[in-house]
């Protein structure tokens, strides 16, 4: 991964670590797209984003995603108990 594709990712990533953990990325052998490991040490990847664009939206997506799940669990516990 190149300096710029790291800086584009940066933040994204920094959330993404914080909500679920650490995970690797690849990047593949003869294209532009990231192959997207979790758990870090797993063999298969779970994800395969075609450009650092995508990969860096999925990352996004993902923290907002497990964002809006707890928000909703947390109005739900106030509005039934």
């Amino acid at each position: 991964m190149t300096e710029r594709e790291r800086n584009l990712i940066k933040s994204n990533l920094k959330a993404f670590v914080h909500n679920f953990g650490t995970v690797r990325i690849e990047k593949e052998n003869c294209g532009k797209g990231f192959y997207v490991f979790y758990p870090e040490d797993s063999d298969s990847y779970i994800q395969y984003c075609y450009s650092i664009e995508y990969l860096d939206g999925w990352l996004y997506g993902c923290v907002q995603g497990k964002l809006r799940l707890k928000l909703n669990d947390e109005r739900e516990r106030e509005l039934y108990g």
